[in-house]
């Protein structure tokens, strides 16, 4: 409860750390936050060249399930990646005054949900494009980002700190990712895996979650009690080991930054 009373009372700090980054992030960029629309489609674009013809017997759509998989993927990769530096890149202000030091990985996590959010209409630029219908259920497409959301927050509070006492691991993490990235099913499916190899993506908590999309946009269903659980269990051991691990490094960061 502290902490949620914390966020509330520094809110206008996380909005502005938000506000920073984006105009960072689009400065003198003439097309500024369409970029945030254009880069998954171009993706798209060019994944449905090269892979569409080879799974279009066994991916129905392919447009909007490579887009399904590659959004949850880039807004947990985008937000972990800015998490992980959040501590370091703030790193004079912190030594100037006092702030709950969370805020930062916090604001890198929110920066790249409104990303996220933006992205979103390239989905819906390929809806219409297709003519593809979208299932009534499609509406609770915030739960699944919702997941991906909390899940990146605990994640990133883990890594800003671990990050400040070893460097390295801004480079091991992006080479992490990729590999990640073949094991979450976002451009071919599942099936094409050998069943003793299967595990390991379907454990996967970012295939989980892309599976969730997925069967909201793709499928019109809801995914079932124990989907959720697992994907609450996930979001619930992420912000435990990372806010228990972030809490007992704290007073030590300011040494290290």
């Amino acid at each position: 409860m502290n902490v949620i009373k914390s966020i509330f009372q520094y809110r206008e700090l996380l909005f502005e750390l938000v506000k920073r980054d984006l105009k960072i992030k689009y400065r003198r960029s003439v097309l500024g936050i369409l970029w945030s629309v254009l880069n998954p489609l171009l993706f798209m674009v060019i994944t449905s060249i090269i892979f569409s013809t080879i799974f279009k017997n066994q991916i129905p759509n392919f447009a909007i399930y490579f887009l399904c998989g590659q959004i949850i993927f880039s807004f947990f990769s985008e937000s972990t990646i800015k998490a992980q530096s959040g501590i370091i890149e703030n790193g004079a202000l912190i030594k100037k005054i006092y702030l709950p030091k969370y805020i930062f990985p916090l604001s890198k996590v929110c920066f790249s949900f409104v990303n996220t959010l933006f992205s979103l209409i390239a989905i819906l630029i390929i809806i219409l494009v297709t003519g593809y219908k979208l299932p009534a259920v499609s509406f609770l497409f915030f739960v699944p980002i919702g997941y991906v959301f909390i899940f990146s927050i605990g994640v990133g509070l883990f890594l800003s700190s671990f990050t400040v006492f070893y460097r390295d691991t801004l480079h091991l993490y992006t080479i992490f990712l990729t590999l990640m990235s073949y094991f979450s099913a976002i451009f071919y499916p599942i099936d094409i895996i050998p069943k003793s190899f299967q595990g390991f993506i379907e454990y996967n908590p970012i295939y989980i979650f892309i599976t969730y999309f997925r069967d909201l946009i793709l499928i019109g269903q809801i995914p079932d009690l124990n989907t959720n659980l697992l994907c609450i269990a996930y979001c619930a051991v992420s912000i435990i080991v990372g806010y228990i691990f972030f809490k007992r490094t704290e007073n030590k960061l300011v040494l290290f930054i």
